[in-house]
C-alpha cells in the first residue's frame, strides 16, 4: 500500500466528514424496504475481513459488499444531467480511482466488478487495476464483465483470463439480448468457456428471464449477477421493473446471487438499498461508489450482516 501517510490521512479525515455531511443533509431518496421473513434461515458463513462478511463462490472469497466499476471508466447515470460524464471523468483520476481501491481493501472490501473491454474500444480497467497492483500493492480481486458478439463469444472474456482476473460472467445487457433472442447457447458457451479456463463463471441480466433461462437450460453458473432495487422511479434508467417477480423465483435458485444497481442511481440511501437486497436473498451487494462513501457503506452493511436477526426470504447460497 502507499506510504503516503500525509495524503491517506487527509483522505480518511475527508471521507468521514463526507459520509457524517451526507447524513445530516438527507438529500438522498428514502425508500422503504419489502416485507420480509420474520426469521433467519440457513446462517452464513463466520468468515469475514475486518469485520466484513464473506462469501464464496467456487473457491473465491468474496466480501458481501463489493465494488462496482463504473468510475473506473468515468459512467454514469446522470439522467438528463449532461454534465455529469465530464465531473465524472475530471474527477476520477488515476489517483483517486487508487484511492478508492486503496480504502476500499482498508474497510474490508476485498473484490471489484469491472468491465474488461468491448469489440471496438479497451476500457481503463486492466491499466488501472494492474497500476493499482503493482504501485499500491493492493490485493482486491477482479470478477471481469465480459460482453459477448454472436461471431466471438470468447474474445472480452480472454482479456480478463489474461489480466488476473478471479472471475468473469457476462455483462447484464447481453443476457438480456440473447436471451431475448433465444440464443441460451451462446450464454452457456461463454460459462463453459470461463469455467474451462479455471475462473467462477456467472452470467448478468436485468431482466427476470435471464435467470430463469438458464436454469430451465442447466447451464451450470457459478453465480448469477441480477439488478435487485426498489427505487419504484421509472424515470430512472436502473430502476428494476419487478423486484418482486426476481425475488420469488429467485428464492428457489440454488446458485449464489451478486445483486447490482441496487442504489438505483444513487436515488436510495444504501442503509434501506442494503436492508432490500440482503433481505430478499442476494449474497452480494454490488454498489458504485465514489471514494468517499465507502467507509459509511462498509459500515451499514457490517452492522447489517452480523445481526443474527438479519431476516432472509432465501438461504445464503454463498
Amino acid at each position: 500500500m502507499s506510504k503516503d501517510l500525509d495524503r491517506r490521512g487527509f483522505l480518511k479525515k475527508s471521507v468521514a466528514v463526507s459520509a457524517g455531511v451526507a447524513s445530516g443533509l438527507g438529500l438522498e431518496k428514502k425508500v422503504s424496504a419489502a416485507k420480509t421473513a420474520e426469521t433467519p434461515i440457513s446462517p452464513m458463513s463466520q468468515d469475514n475481513i475486518k469485520g466484513l462478511p464473506l462469501a464464496k463462490i467456487g473457491n473465491v472469497k468474496i466480501s458481501r459488499l463489493i465494488c462496482g466499476g463504473n468510475q473506473i471508466n468515468g459512467y454514469a447515470y446522470g439522467r438528463n444531467l449532461i454534465f455529469v460524464k465530464g465531473l465524472m471523468k475530471n474527477y476520477l483520476t488515476d489517483e483517486k480511482v487508487m484511492d478508492m481501491l486503496e480504502t476500499a481493501e482498508e474497510n474490508g472490501i476485498n473484490t471489484i466488478i469491472a468491465n474488461a473491454g468491448y469489440k471496438d474500444r479497451e476500457e481503463n480497467t486492466i491499466r488501472l487495476l494492474k497500476k493499482y497492483w503493482n504501485e499500491r500493492g493492493g490485493t482486491i480481486q477482479w470478477l471481469a464483465q465480459c460482453n459477448i458478439y454472436e461471431d466471438d463469444v470468447t474474445g472480452i472474456i480472454e482479456k480478463g483470463i489474461d489480466n488476473g482476473a478471479v472471475g468473469a460472467f457476462v455483462q447484464g445487457g447481453c443476457g438480456d439480448k440473447y436471451v431475448k433472442k433465444n440464443r441460451v447457447d451462446l450464454l452457456a458457451k461463454a460459462v463453459d468457456f470461463i469455467k474451462q479456463n479455471g475462473l467462477i463463471a456467472g452470467v448478468g441480466g436485468h431482466m427476470t428471464e435471464v435467470p430463469m433461462a438458464l436454469e430451465k437450460a442447466k447451464v451450470g453458473v457459478d453465480f448469477y449477477f441480477k439488478t435487485l432495487n426498489n427505487a419504484n422511479t421509472p424515470e430512472v434508467p436502473t430502476y428494476s421493473v419487478t423486484p418482486e417477480r426476481t425475488i420469488e423465483f429467485m428464492q428457489n435458485v440454488k446458485k449464489p446471487w451478486i445483486a447490482y444497481k441496487v442504489l438505483g442511481a444513487g436515488v436510495i440511501h444504501p442503509r434501506d438499498a442494503f436492508k432490500f437486497v440482503y433481505e430478499n436473498g442476494a449474497d452480494i451487494a454490488c454498489v458504485g461508489m465514489f471514494d468517499f462513501q465507502i467507509i459509511e457503506n462498509v459500515m451499514i452493511a457490517k452492522k447489517m450482516l452480523n445481526d443474527k436477526n438479519l431476516p432472509r426470504r432465501r438461504p445464503w447460497r454463498a
